[in-house]
C-alpha cells in the first residue's frame, strides 16, 4: 500500500511551492518529495477525498487562500486574496461546504464558501482584537480556526491568550458562543479533540505548554484541568516554540512538536484523560514546525524548516515510542505536512 504526502513550503530561498512524496508502507519509506503545485508561499494545505487542495498562497503584496482541483496534474481553480499577509491555517467542513483560514499577522477569521468545483467565494470575515503580556502579543494573532467534534468552530489567538467557540450557519456566519482564557502568555497555537469529543489538549506556543481542557458540548465551553511543560524543566522556554499538537485515533497519545529543543514530545492519555509525559524524540532537524501521522497512525513524518529535510519514524501503537525510519529527506522550507485525503 502507499500513501500521498503533501508538503507545504515557505518559498524564501529555493521552495518553488507545495512537494509531494508517496509513503510505501510495505518498504517503511517515504519516496524523494518531488514539485506538486508551483506557488508562492502555500505555508499550510488541506485537501479533500474528490481531490481539490486548498492551500496558502502569497501573490506580491496580496495573501489568501486557492484551490487546485486534479490529483495527480491539480490544475488552479481560482483564488480569493487581500491586500496584507497571507494566512496560516486552513480548515474544512465538508458537511457545510465552508473553508475556514486564521491569519496571525491581520488577526483574522476568514470564511469561504466552495462549489462542487472547488470555486472559493469569500462569505464572512470576522477581526478579532486584545493582547497579552509577552511583546510577541501586542495584537489578536488568529493561528487556528477548524471544526469541534461537534461541527462548531473553534479559534486559537495566540496574541490575546484566548479560545473561542462559535456557531456556525449554512452560510458561514459566525456566532461567539464562549470564551476560553488561557494563563497570561500562554499563546494558545493549536489545539485537538479527544476522540470523545469531551477533552482536548490545547498547545501554547510561546510558554512551551500543553494543557487538558474539559470541552462542554451544550455550551461550546472549555474548563482547565491540567498543564504541563512540553520541554525538560533544564531546557530554557525562550529558545523554544511549540509548533503542532496531534493525537492517534485511539486516544492514548498525544504529540507536540518543539521548534528549537528540536523533539517530538509524547504524551500518554490516563483513565481521567489528562496527560503524563512518556518521551521525547529528537527530530533529526532543526526547527520541527509540522508532523501528521499517516492513515493507519504506524508512521510519523516531521518536516524541519531550518535544515530543509523530513524525518520518517515508525510508531507504536501500544507504548507511543518513535522509531527513526529514514531522515534528510529533503524538503526545502517545509511548514506544512498534510496527508492527502485522495490516493
Amino acid at each position: 500500500m502507499t500513501q500521498k504526502i503533501l508538503f507545504g513550503t515557505y518559498t524564501k530561498k529555493t521552495s518553488k511551492g507545495i512537494y509531494e512524496a508517496i509513503l510505501h508502507e510495505d518498504k517503511k519509506k517515504l519516496s524523494t518529495p518531488e514539485l506538486f503545485i508551483e506557488i508562492d508561499n502555500p505555508t499550510y494545505l488541506q485537501s479533500t477525498s474528490t481531490g481539490i487542495i486548498f492551500t496558502v498562497v502569497k501573490e506580491n503584496e496580496l495573501g489568501g487562500i486557492a484551490s487546485f482541483a486534479g490529483k495527480t496534474s491539480p490544475q488552479l481553480v481560482n483564488t480569493q486574496t487581500a491586500a496584507g499577509a497571507p494566512p496560516c491555517y486552513v480548515g474544512t467542513d465538508i458537511e457545510r461546504s465552508l473553508v475556514f483560514t486564521a491569519n496571525y499577522h491581520k488577526g483574522t477569521i476568514t470564511v469561504y464558501k466552495v462549489d462542487a468545483a472547488g470555486t472559493l467565494t469569500t462569505v464572512n470575515e470576522v477581526k478579532l482584537t486584545g493582547h497579552g503580556p509577552l511583546p510577541e502579543q501586542d495584537t489578536a494573532k488568529v493561528h487556528f480556526t477548524d471544526l469541534t467534534p461537534d461541527k462548531r468552530l473553534v479559534v486559537c489567538d495566540l496574541g490575546s491568550d484566548k479560545v473561542h467557540t462559535y456557531d456556525i450557519s449554512t452560510d458561514g456566519q459566525l456566532t461567539l458562543l464562549s470564551t476560553f482564557v488561557t494563563a497570561p502568555g500562554f499563546a494558545p497555537r493549536h489545539i485537538v479533540f479527544h476522540p470523545n469529543g469531551k477533552f482536548a489538549y490545547l498547545v501554547g506556543e510561546l510558554s512551551s505548554h500543553i494543557s487538558t481542557l474539559s470541552y462542554d458540548s451544550e455550551t461550546g465551553k472549555f474548563g482547565l484541568l491540567q498543564t504541563l511543560s512540553t520541554v525538560p524543566d533544564n531546557f530554557d522556554t525562550a529558545n523554544n516554540g511549540v509548533a503542532a499538537v496531534r493525537i492517534s485515533s485511539d486516544g492514548k497519545f498525544v504529540y507536540v512538536s518543539n521548534r528549537g529543543h528540536n523533539t517530538i514530545a509524547i504524551f500518554k492519555v490516563g483513565s481521567d484523560f489528562s496527560l503524563s509525559h512518556s518521551g521525547y524524540t529528537a527530530t533529526e532537524g532543526e526547527f520541527p514546525r509540522d508532523f501528521a501521522l499517516d492513515a493507519t497512525e504506524e508512521f510519523l513524518v516531521v518536516t524541519n524548516q531550518n535544515t530543509d529535510n523530513a524525518t520518517l519514524f515508525e510508531r507504536s501503537s501500544t507504548d507511543g515510542t518513535l522509531t527513526l525510519l529514514q531522515k534528510d529527506i529533503p524538503v526545502p522550507e517545509g511548514v506544512c505536512v498534510s496527508f492527502t485525503r485522495f490516493n
